[in-house]
């Protein structure tokens, strides 16, 4: 029945129109909710976070969101073409279905094109977003049916062939509108998710206080995990010990490990992150550590921690949260661990490569790694040689070896630990080549003093030298400036620079000029993958790689 023809709008909703409209219902509701792969990547990589997602859709350079703008244009213009030409034989009703297929293809072949879009981080299908996905796909159910029910009353009330043959060209929006949906979505979901959580982390307060073992808590602005994966080497060889996978620094992260926790454990390590104030003092007052580490101090995370104030009040709230019994662990190398030292009102314990109550002496490092004395307290000195590049590693081995010494372990069963310590996966670790090449992953790295220590690593090594960065973000007003200094370090070490993308290309270029580097030895890729093209255009036997830095999904 043509569209113009209706005696009444309700004529419109007869049960065989009504199946064909909750046909185009699901139809989209599927479509979208594939579509949306890189919008639920990036929810998920902003921590499910409404403020971060939407100052992530906003941002002017968001190339998932241009081609989402690219493919409704398309859409929206191959409907037209195709309702016109296809009207004079099917008619207008029939027509609009025709072009709504052709918007079906347009939405088929952009997932297929995104799917080859690589992502750095993969989705991960937790219970959170399947449920999340579930809220969403009703949400894109109701808003299809929403635009329908409005095509169908514009075309009622206006009574125009053009409008009736193009009713249904307005689906080709709803695309763009999917990210603001899935917004809502979580809005949504949030009620249940703060009461999901809760619950975890009830549970998690319940296992850890039934619990017997050592709690041992680590945070800093960087090398919490280095620090904790070295610790957790050193103790396991006498204690049974379960730490926090990865980067799992959250209550959640916590909670989902402390899970595993039973009476056969000796020691539970938790790291502990923070992007706003009180996130720590969240984390402590969950595990109440009787151990706490800080591994260093700088302004990563400025963008919302604002201040360089509240970084170091963040970090603090750890120790705040310590009984007057508890031991405080701070990192002798960094100035602001040893200005916080000094308000902490635990036994407290410098440690170090440079001094503390563990300290190295005599160090010897090489392209295989680095050899050491390490002297702990007044005990005779150990011996000690460790994989692990840069002397930040050595600063983390002395403050890991400075709890392992208080918890229990001799010397001798620390050095034992340090020899069998291997680098972090993407942290400054080296990847073996066929073809005389070195290569330092250090991807993982985001932080300002650990891309000044893997220059220093770098310089270390002979032949010509390659970095590959996108650049340091997350620093707030200080970010353009950071970049600067980093570009203007990187000239001094490195023979070529590739620069990936274009959110600090600016100010490492500027950079890498001051340094007084030329045109002739930078590169620029829009992606890692086509830096990588790049790189093996121009490597050489002999050259080492610096990869540093890789920043998430939404950054791209």
């Amino acid at each position: 029945m043509p569209i113009m023809e209706a005696e009444n709008f309700a004529a419109l909703y007869n049960w065989k129109l009504m199946l064909v409209y909750l046909s185009i219902c699901l139809l989209n509701s599927v479509l979208l909710l594939f579509s949306s792969a890189k919008f639920l990547l990036a929810f998920q990589q902003c921590g499910y976070k409404k403020r971060e997602y939407s100052k992530w859709f906003l941002s002017r350079n968001n190339k998932y969101i241009a081609r989402l703008s690219l493919l409704c244009l398309l859409a929206f213009l191959f409907f037209c073409v195709l309702a016109m030409t296809f009207s004079p034989v099917v008619g207008e009703t029939a027509a609009s279905y025709v072009g709504f297929v052709s918007y079906v293809l347009f939405v088929v072949i952009y997932i297929n094109t995104e799917q080859h879009v690589n992502a750095k981080i993969h989705l991960k299908i937790t219970r959170r977003m399947v449920r999340l996905c579930v809220t969403y796909a009703f949400f894109i159910f109701a808003m299809t049916f929403g635009v329908i029910t409005l095509a169908n009353l514009i075309a009622y009330f206006i009574k125009d062939e053009i409008i009736a043959l193009l009713m249904y060209s307005v689906l080709c929006v709803t695309p763009i509108l999917a990210p603001l949906v899935l917004m809502l979505a979580a809005l949504v979901n949030a009620p249940f998710e703060n009461a999901n959580n809760r619950r975890y982390i009830n549970r998690t307060k319940r296992i850890l206080e039934n619990s017997d073992c050592v709690k041992i808590g680590i945070t800093g602005s960087y090398g919490k995990t280095g620090v904790k994966n070295i610790l957790t080497t050193l103790l396991s060889q006498k204690y049974r010990v379960l730490a926090t996978p990865e980067s799992y620094n959250t209550p959640l992260g916590v909670a989902l490990t402390a899970k595993k926790l039973d009476s056969t454990h000796d020691i539970f390590i938790a790291e502990m992150g923070a992007r706003h104030v009180g996130d720590i003092s969240d984390l402590a007052s969950l595990v109440k550590p009787q151990y706490a580490v800080l591994t260093g101090v700088n302004n990563q995370h400025l963008e919302t921690f604002k201040t360089e104030e509240n970084i170091k009040q963040t970090k603090f709230e750890l120790f705040e949260n310590l009984p007057e019994t508890a031991f405080g662990f701070f990192s002798y190398d960094n100035d602001i661990c040893r200005e916080l030292y000094g308000n902490a009102v635990c036994n407290k314990f410098l440690a170090g490569a440079d001094g503390g109550l563990a300290h190295a002496e005599d160090i010897s490092p090489d392209e295989g790694g680095t050899s050491f004395t390490l002297k702990i307290e007044g005990e005779e000195g150990v011996r000690c040689n460790t994989t692990l590049l840069g002397k930040h590693n050595i600063s983390n081995i002395c403050l890991a070896a400075a709890v392992a010494y208080k918890i229990g372990l001799s010397p001798k069963e620390i050095a034992d630990g340090v020899n069998r310590l291997k680098a972090v996966e993407h942290r400054l670790e080296m990847v073996t080549n066929n073809h005389n090449i070195k290569i330092i992953d250090d991807s993982y790295n985001s932080n300002r003093d650990g891309a000044r220590a893997a220059l220093e690593v770098l310089s270390s090594f002979e032949g010509r030298k390659i970095v590959l960065t996108p650049g340091l973000v997350e620093l707030g007003k200080e970010e353009n400036l950071e970049n600067f200094e980093f570009g203007r370090e990187i000239a001094e070490v490195a023979d070529k620079l590739i620069v990936i993308g274009k959110h600090n290309a600016e100010m490492l270029i500027k950079g890498w000029y001051e340094g007084g580097r030329g045109n002739e030895d930078i590169m620029f890729a829009k992606s890692l993958e086509k830096g990588n093209a790049l790189l093996n255009g121009i490597m050489r036997a002999g050259d080492v790689v610096l990869f540093e830095n890789d920043l998430p999904d939404t950054y791209s």
